[in-house]
């Protein structure tokens, strides 16, 4: 597709495209939380569905190798569930947080020289495609990817939205796991299920496939200004693990202060 002369960047943040997140939509239009959210929360303890982080092997695979992922899981897996905060509700603003590299038991994190624990706190700007006032929201996050196996509360993968009038709750790395209504005394008031798409990419390649072929114009959700608004944040929390990000940070990881 063509904009002005150039050509158009689609990027591939699939969850904008899911039915579920369809559905968190048309929640927040109904008033399930009431007429603003006022907080997002989440935590993950867990590896977040990343494949290739059981083998046993102390072979670093691609997703732990700063020089190709530019960091640790957090880039894999938790750019997913920003790009997905900032779609529903507004660019992050005020960002802070930051990263250790805490190892724990598994082999692949004790192999690899990236952050394995990301703390993400921010608050909501404003934006014209939020469905429901979201500005000033306060946004708290943390990625746990090197918790251990005993802790009695992992793994875990837990997404809250509040409003005034009760939240959603939901695990946030899936298409298809349900979404839960609670009132504000955190009763499930509404359960909401989705079909497991046989291809989890499926409805947006389709949606950039209508507005590349002329079919339907600006369908495509996922492009390349909101890739960067999540790159940035990424950057602003893993910043002090790795001495800063502005340059070829990966090619020397014995500057990383976060590694020591």
């Amino acid at each position: 597709g063509k904009k002005e002369g150039k050509n158009m960047l689609y990027t591939a943040y699939v969850s904008r495209a899911y039915e579920r997140t369809d559905t968190i939509q048309t929640l927040l239009k109904e008033g399930a939380i009431g007429d603003k959210v006022t907080s997002v929360q989440y935590r993950l303890k867990g590896m977040g569905g990343a494949r290739g982080m059981d083998d046993d092997n102390d072979a670093v695979p691609w997703r732990l190798d700063a020089r190709k992922s530019g960091g640790g899981l957090i880039m894999d897996v938790g750019c997913h569930v920003i790009d997905r905060i900032d779609y529903l509700f507004g660019p992050l603003k005020d960002v802070k947080g930051g990263a250790k590299r805490r190892c724990g038991s598994r082999l692949k994190l004790k192999v690899a020289e990236v952050e394995d624990y990301v703390s993400l706190s921010a608050t909501i700007g404003s934006c014209e495609w939020s469905v429901i006032d979201s500005a000033g929201a306060s946004v708290d996050c943390i990625w746990d990817f090197g918790y251990e196996d005993e802790d009695p509360t992992s793994p875990m993968d837990e997404l809250i939205i509040s409003g005034p009038n009760g939240s959603l709750k939901m695990a946030a790395m899936s298409p298809s796991l349900p979404i839960y209504v609670l009132d504000t005394n955190e009763a499930v008031i509404k359960t909401l299920t989705f079909e497991q798409p046989e291809h989890t990419a499926q409805r947006l390649v389709q949606l950039v496939t209508n507005e590349i072929s002329g079919a339907k114009e600006n369908t495509a959700p996922s492009r390349g200004e909101n890739a960067l608004r999540t790159s940035k944040v990424l950057d602003t929390v893993l910043a002090g693990y790795y001495d800063g990000r502005d340059d070829a940070f990966w090619e020397r990881p014995d500057t990383w202060p976060g590694r020591h």
